[in-house]
C-alpha cells in the first residue's frame, strides 16, 4: 500500500533523510554539513512551506 505521509512518520522521514546523507559525508562541502543533516526543526519547516512525502509499505514495515 502507498500512501501520503502524515504526522505519524515525522520521525521515520527524519531518520531516512540523516541515513541517507550519509553516504554523502565528504561529498556535501563540509562548510554544508551538519549532524545531523537535517534537523527536526529544518525537517517541519520545509513541510510546512509544502514539502510532500510518501511511504509504501514492505515487509510489514513502511518505507518513506
Amino acid at each position: 500500500m502507498i500512501r501520503r505521509c502524515d504526522d505519524r512518520d515525522f520521525e521515520l522521514i527524519c531518520a531516512i533523510i540523516n541515513e541517507a546523507a550519509l553516504a554523502y559525508k565528504g561529498i556535501i562541502p563540509a562548510d554544508l554539513w551538519t549532524e545531523p543533516y537535517m534537523s527536526k526543526k529544518e525537517l517541519q519547516h520545509e513541510l510546512e512551506e509544502g514539502v510532500v512525502f510518501w511511504g509504501m509499505k514492505m515487509l510489514g514495515r513502511w518505507q518513506v
